[in-house]
């Protein structure tokens, strides 16, 4: 069976919608570029960062800086809520309490563990089959990230790349360039002070293909939006 064939198998099995099938993004103002093209939407505050106001191609996350994970959520967010399908594939110790914590619809999202060749068949597969796709760099060749990122573009999808190692042709690159939490108040004797965390803030830049940048403060955990903490004491 072709590769065709099997992505079109799972999208038709799990319902799935190709971003080509989304409605196009609004075009943006305030110095966002616009674009024609169909593309994923996101929420108002990713898509500050974002070229084309949402995922449209290609888009490399570094995955070294302390944050990326919170950032991969707040990522996203906006696509499953708008009902379309996420796949994450071949990374490990990812947490579904935290990624609904960050306003992901854990109902959209489909987290693979796959290794070596499996990884390279389920990438592809899915990069036909899925809005959006995260994959990490690292368990690609160069040549295999360009093949795997080319399919992605035909069918629509956009894919995310946990970068671990440098990719080329990215639409934008996304850093974490600070994190810090809230609700902690000084506590004498104590190291880590007292309290409860009940937000989290990202410091993101972003550097958009075209040599723009920018930069923007992320709230994936509480801040502005209280309703996304969740209080795990309270979960069976």
């Amino acid at each position: 069976m072709s590769k065709d064939v099997t992505a079109a198998a799972l999208a038709a099995q799990l319902g799935l919608r190709t971003a080509g099938e989304l409605a196009p993004a609004e075009r943006a103002s305030g110095g966002v570029v616009t674009s024609s093209r169909s593309m994923v939407p996101v929420t108002s505050d990713i898509a500050r960062l974002l070229p084309y106001g949402g995922l449209a191609a290609a888009t490399a996350l570094a995955a070294a800086r302390v944050g990326a994970t919170s950032l991969l959520w707040r990522l996203l967010a906006g696509p499953t809520s708008a009902g379309a399908w996420c796949a994450v594939v071949g990374l490990s110790g990812m947490y579904p309490s935290a990624a609904a914590a960050a306003g992901v619809d854990l109902a959209r999202l489909v987290l693979v563990e796959a290794d070596g060749p499996r990884l390279l068949d389920a990438a592809a597969a899915l990069a036909g089959g899925v809005p959006v796709l995260v994959a990490p760099s690292a368990a690609f060749t160069p040549i295999q990230e360009r093949r795997l990122t080319a399919r992605a573009r035909r069918s629509g999808t956009a894919i995310v790349w946990w970068q671990t190692r440098p990719v080329a042709g990215a639409d934008a690159r996304l850093e974490v360039t600070g994190a810090h939490w809230q609700g902690l108040r000084a506590n004498t004797g104590r190291r880590w002070g007292a309290g409860r965390l009940n937000a989290c803030g990202l410091e993101v830049a972003a550097r958009w293909r075209g040599g723009a940048s920018r930069q923007a403060t992320i709230w994936p955990y509480g801040g502005d939006r209280p309703g996304n903490v969740i209080d795990l004491r309270r979960r069976r």
